[in-house]
């Protein structure tokens, strides 16, 4: 039997999935119920640009050397991109809010975005969102998660709480239900090859053997038409040109969601 849910206890929130539970005692904690709260907390005021960012929880070391990375590197360089974009768009336009989203988990892409959200890195307001399955990997620290019932509700509440989302990469999860789920919701989406960019191989293929997704932007290119650093030049050149268009092309997007004043620099 599936048994998974979250309740109050007396020293703090108890999440449980499948026979699971952990206990947390200082994390702000957003129910199934209190989206609306979470968002308006976190998410709401003047000028806000809500930036998510997508990828890979775990890149084993054996994944990295099939793929033509150094252990470390996709993190490293998603780290690098989002500092980037957001200097950048401060830079451009002076007093706008940013806020980032991400999935809370201390794993991967999440840990990239909260470590450039905390008080040791931008310090930017951040919201998490989760699902007590995924509750298991989440750290019981001061960063405010809000927990859907389950990964189909979790997965639509991120879109919704977002402005822009950046796809770095990442398997069936992000391709299914963050990628299509933006689409739907009328999201701005910015799928970016980072693997392909750092890989000295051409990084990893869009599906395995079995059909199964490996790599939802490499997917993601084959079907649909998109400007991407081109094959042949050197990883460094492609990351280079990955870095500055995607900076170039998240300022447009902004200028355009701002107000006007803000936008043209008045």
């Amino acid at each position: 039997m599936n048994n998974s849910g979250i309740k109050r206890i007396k020293d703090g929130v108890q999440v449980e999935f499948n026979g699971s539970k952990k206990i947390f005692t200082h994390k702000p904690i957003f129910f199934p119920n209190q989206y609306k709260q979470a968002k308006e907390t976190y998410l709401v005021g003047n000028d806000v640009i809500v930036i998510g960012m997508n990828g890979y929880s775990l890149l084993t070391d054996q994944t990295c050397r099939e793929w033509g990375v150094r252990p470390g590197a996709y993190e490293a360089a998603c780290e690098r991109l989002l500092r980037d974009i957001i200097s950048h768009l401060w830079e451009v336009f002076p007093g706008v809010d940013i806020r980032l989203v991400h999935g809370a988990s201390n794993m991967g892409i999440d840990n990239v975005i909260m470590r450039v959200a905390g008080n040791d890195g931008l310090n930017i307001t951040q919201l998490g969102h989760s699902c007590p399955e995924f509750m298991m990997y989440v750290e019981d620290d001061d960063v405010p998660v809000y927990v859907a019932k389950n990964k189909e509700a979790y997965a639509d509440a991120f879109i919704n709480s977002l402005d822009i989302l950046i796809a770095a990469n990442g398997r069936a999860h992000a391709f299914v239900h963050d990628i299509d789920a933006a689409f739907k919701k009328l999201k701005y989406v910015i799928p970016v090859n980072i693997l392909k960019a750092i890989s000295t191989n051409g990084g990893p293929p869009a599906m395995d053997r079995d059909g199964n997704i490996e790599d939802a932007v490499a997917a993601f290119e084959e079907r649909v038409f998109m400007v991407s650093a081109q094959l042949g030049q050197t990883p460094k050149q492609s990351w280079q040109h990955i870095n500055t268009t995607i900076r170039n092309t998240m300022e447009e997007i902004v200028r355009s969601q701002i107000s006007p004043r803000r936008a043209f620099g008045l």
